[in-house]
């Protein structure tokens, strides 16, 4: 286990259009089965934006010994469907990372990790909370800074148990660099379940409470 970590695995390690309202997912995290932590997101809107908060705190023991731990906070301000600003910072493992940036005159600009840009006219991050972010092809990786690509297919319906209940949910596979990712809608549209494979071939899955 000295060598598990999350790193440049976007939650990565990972928000529903004109939402006048708060909302909150709150999910158990399991790793190949085991209850590792949570991870919760909370949406709001305000006068101009709407702001979302992501916190995930996870702790991997081996005979009750903690041995590895992963704390991500990430607030983000959004413009309607896309992102305007973001200040995350990352504990994993033995490194930290942090990631602030704002978008200016369709570029957004990244402070840190460094003093750099990338053209977009509507940039997201792995906003699964969104349904629009599967229709696009980069992505902003909040932990480590990157613009990543990423390439998103439709699995069809399937029946998955999400609070003790058999649902039918749209599937789509999320794919790229040291990604592997599958996450379910409910009636297309509200985020309901999220499984992935890290990069060490973990299993990871997101258990809505």
């Amino acid at each position: 286990m000295k060598n598990f970590s999350f790193k440049k695995f976007s939650f990565i390690l990972f928000f529903l259009p004109s939402i006048c309202f708060a909302k909150d997912w709150n999910f158990d995290v399991l790793m190949d089965g085991k209850l590792i932590g949570e991870h919760t997101f909370q949406l709001k809107e305000e006068e101009k934006f709407h702001q979302l908060t992501s916190n995930a705190n996870f702790k991997v023991t081996v005979l009750s010994i903690p041995v590895y731990k992963y704390k991500h906070i990430s607030q983000e301000l959004w413009n309607k469907n896309c992102l305007h600003s973001i200040n995350a910072s990352t504990q994993d493992g033995g490194d930290d990372y942090k990631v602030v940036g704002k978008f200016e005159t369709n570029t957004f600009k990244l402070i840190e990790p460094a003093k750099e840009a990338f053209s977009a006219e509507c940039p997201m991050t792995f906003s699964y909370w969104n349904p629009l972010m599967l229709k696009q092809s980069k992505l902003l990786n909040v932990q480590m800074g990157e613009y990543t690509e990423v390439r998103i297919k439709s699995l069809g319906k399937e029946i998955v148990k999400v609070k003790n209940e058999n649902i039918e949910a749209d599937s789509y596979r999320i794919t790229g660099p040291k990604i592997n990712i599958q996450i379910w809608y409910k009636d297309n549209k509200e985020w309901v379940k999220l499984e992935s494979i890290t990069p060490d071939d973990h299993h990871i899955s997101y258990i809505l409470k």
